[in-house]
Parts: C-alpha cells; sequence; structure tokens
C-alpha cells in the first residue's frame, strides 16, 4: 500500500498540473508545470522518504525497549530484530510469534505504487514539446523522447553530456546566458537558432530554475518547442516586405531623386536615434520601415506643384498633403504586422495640434510618428530645394530646440547627440 505522504505529493503534483491547464489553456504552461513537478516530486519526495525513514527507526527501537519489559523472552527477539524491522512487525513478534525471524524493512519506494511514478514520466514522455532538466554545472540530468527527436538523437546520447557536447561551442555559449538569466530572474523565455545535420531549426525555449531549501541552484528545467516553421515563414515574409519596401523606395527615386534621398537619409538618422533612445526592436523597425515610405504618396502628386519655386497658395499646399490619403491606397494590402501605416498617417501631426491631418496632440501621437517627424523636419532643412536653400545642421536643430511645444524634447536631444556623433557626419553625406 503506497505511503500516504507520496500519495499526497503525486496528488499535489498533478492537482497543480491539471490546474495550470484548465485556468490557462496553454499547453506551454502545461509543459512547464509537468517537468517542474516531475523535479521538485523528486525532491520533495527524496526528502520525505529520508525523514520518514530516520523516523521509523526511531519508533521501531522505541518499541522494541517497550516490549522487552513485558515479556523477555520475546523483547530479546524483538530487539535484535529492531534496526531492520517496521514497528508493526516488532510489535508481532513481541505478541508471540513462533516464527520471529530478521526480516528487511520495506524501503518507501518498495510501498510507493509504480503507477503513481509512472503517470508523470508518462505525462512528460507524450508531450511534443522538450523537457530537459540540467544540474548546476550544466549536464543534462534527464532529456524526454521529443526533445532527443527534435535534435535527431535520442535521450542516452544527451544525457551526461553539455551543451557543448549536444550543440557545439558556438550555440552553447548562448544556452549559458539563457541558464544563468534563469538562475538570477527565475524564469526566462528566448528563441535559438541551432544548426543541426538535417539543416538549421529554431527553438522557442522557456527556461526555469530549481532551488534547494537554502536557495543554492539545483539546477534549470526547460521546454523547448520547434518554431521552424513560423520562423522561416516570418523570414520569408520579411525578405518580401522588404523586397517591397525597395521597389516603391526605387519608383519614388525614379520619380523625383530629392525624394529618394530624403527617404533614405530619414530611415539612417530615425534609425540612428532609436538606437540612441534605446527603444525595442519593435520600434525601432517600425521607425525605419515608415521612414523608407514615407515619400510614396507623393507619387500621386502633382510633380510640378513639388518643384515650384514659388510659394505655394493653401490650395495648392492642401493637395500636397492629400500624399497621405495616396499612402493609405497604395499600402492598404500590405500586413507589415507592425505599425507602421498609423505612424506614416501622423508624422506631419505636431505635439501643440497644428500638425495634419487629425490635428492629434501631445501623447495622442505614437511615438515613432513623433521620432520621424522631429527627423523628418530636420533631413528636410539641411537639403537644398528648388525654392530654397539648404541650412546647416546646427541651425536646423536649433529650430527643433526652439519649438519644444511642437516636438518631442527626448526625440531633439537624441537628434544632437548623433550629429555629435561620427554617424552624423555620415548620414549628412
Amino acid at each position: 500500500m503506497p505511503k500516504q505522504s507520496d500519495a499526497l505529493i503525486i496528488f499535489a503534483v498533478l492537482a497543480v498540473v491539471v490546474g495550470v491547464f484548465i485556468v490557462t489553456s496553454n499547453t506551454a504552461a502545461l509543459i512547464i508545470v509537468a517537468g517542474l513537478a516531475i523535479v521538485f516530486g523528486g525532491i520533495i519526495g527524496k526528502r520525505l522518504r529520508n525523514a520518514k525513514s530516520s523516523e521509523e527507526d526511531s519508533e521501531t527501537v522505541e518499541t522494541a525497549a517497550k516490549d522487552q519489559a513485558a515479556q523477555s523472552s520475546a523483547a530479546a527477539s524483538a530487539e535484535k530484530a529492531a534496526p531492520a524491522m517496521s514497528a508493526h512487525q516488532a510489535n508481532s513478534t513481541a505478541s508471540g510469534s513462533t516464527s520471529a525471524t530478521k526480516t528487511r524493512p520495506m524501503t518507501t519506494t518498495e510501498h510507493s505504487s509504480p503507477s503513481q511514478v509512472d503517470l508523470l514520466k508518462n505525462l512528460v514522455a507524450s508531450v511534443s514539446e522538450g523537457i530537459t532538466f540540467k544540474d548546476p554545472q550544466g549536464r543534462y540530468i534527464s532529456a524526454n523522447a521529443a526533445f532527443a527527436q527534435m535534435l535527431d538523437s535520442r535521450p542516452s546520447e544527451i544525457v551526461g553530456r553539455d551543451d557543448a557536447g549536444v550543440f557545439g561551442l558556438l550555440t552553447a555559449k548562448s544556452l549559458l546566458a539563457s541558464d544563468d538569466a534563469a538562475a538570477e530572474k527565475g524564469r526566462v523565455s528566448t528563441t535559438l537558432e541551432v544548426t543541426l545535420p538535417s539543416g538549421p531549426r529554431f527553438f522557442e525555449i522557456t527556461k526555469s530554475s530549481v532551488n534547494n531549501d537554502d536557495d543554492s541552484l539545483e539546477g534549470i528545467v526547460a521546454v523547448w518547442r520547434d518554431v521552424t516553421d513560423q520562423a522561416l515563414y516570418r523570414i520569408r515574409r520579411e525578405k518580401a516586405m522588404s523586397e517591397t519596401i525597395m521597389a516603391f523606395t526605387r519608383s519614388i527615386e525614379l520619380r523625383d531623386s530629392y525624394l529618394g534621398d530624403h527617404a533614405q537619409r530619414l530611415a539612417n538618422l530615425a534609425a540612428t536615434v532609436t538606437d540612441v533612445m534605446e527603444l525595442d526592436d519593435d520600434v525601432s523597425t517600425t521607425v525605419e520601415l515608415a521612414a523608407y515610405l514615407s515619400q510614396i504618396g507623393k507619387l500621386g502628386v502633382d510633380p510640378n506643384l513639388l518643384s515650384q519655386e514659388r510659394r505655394l497658395t493653401e490650395q495648392e499646399i492642401k493637395e500636397i498633403q492629400k500624399h497621405l490619403h495616396h499612402t493609405a491606397i497604395l499600402l492598404r494590402d500590405l500586413d507589415f504586422g507592425l505599425p507602421v501605416a498609423s505612424t506614416l498617417f501622423q508624422i506631419h501631426e505636431r505635439l501643440d495640434g497644428t500638425g495634419y491631418p487629425q490635428g492629434l496632440e501631445g501623447a495622442d501621437i505614437a511615438l515613432p510618428a513623433r521620432i520621424l517627424g522631429a527627423c523628418d523636419v530636420f533631413c528636410a532643412r539641411v537639403a537644398p530645394r528648388s525654392y530654397r536653400p539648404a541650412i546647416t545642421p546646427e541651425a536646423a536643430l536649433d529650430i527643433l530646440l526652439q519649438n519644444p511645444h511642437r516636438y518631442d524634447e527626448n526625440v531633439v536631444h537624441a537628434m544632437r547627440q548623433v550629429m555629435q556623433s561620427p554617424e552624423g557626419a555620415e548620414i549628412l553625406k
């Protein structure tokens, strides 16, 4: 019959696993909990078994001593067998058993029902995600069949080796860095490209640290998902999108070389500004894509208006401002996966509400648009046009600095840092 403590451990583990699955309906969450359950179950079970073993030995000795005072002949046998008998067996011997012999005590493992342990093992073995556990030295202690299959290998070829032995030195460096991050933060996620004999594979990896009672590291549990198909699709999609954008850019250059140069300079400056501001990749990519496409709508504007050497009338200005409408038509079937289109429509908005087309104010203007709005004015003023000469970069920056009510001060200060750097001089060439 299984020990009650073991049964409770198994029940608790299963309850947590099932609970997470029901609440989140998230496969990754289920797998993480399952992996942790196995590790924690093993650790806790081992400690409980050790504690139970010590407790049972003490009870056996105490019972044997009491029996000796009551029945000398039976007590002698009980005392002799006590170190190797359970309390129940000692009591039976002291009561007059005629066949008292030394009996090896049953361990907790022997009391446990194999099906309880196997249940969790089967759970891990049946999932499609890879599950691994590494010790603090980075050696794989366990790996399920799904993980081995991902690597075109077998679990026996993985267990006992470190990342360098399984993946090679280059990949091992990245995996070691994520191990360190998991040990420090408790949980991290990353996406990694791995080159295997069968070709490149992409894995989405979630790692969690497992700590002892004294908070020392017991090891790292990792859940691996093969996302190669999704990653390759995204790469192909990004390549197609990039080629489409470059085609639009070349069309602009053929129509008006100034517009083409302006878009290129704007993209270079804005991308460098996002680096200085330490913005995330999504914002940086949005800014750069929108910059390249910022002049595309002017393909629908009368070229004679764009090259006028005189001051434009109010009606002509409104006609040029329709370039945003033309942009919407040209880009309506493109899904960038980022707010590129909305950024394009806000480039000419100003913080004080004096911009167009909607007269947005302050925080209603997205950060990518605020970056491009300031950079667009700067790039336009440092290049000559048929109706006006160029001004110096310092003068262009002064215009922006003197109008903090219109242009984002953080963006302008980042632009000044760029212009004072070697990259700034390269951008202005």
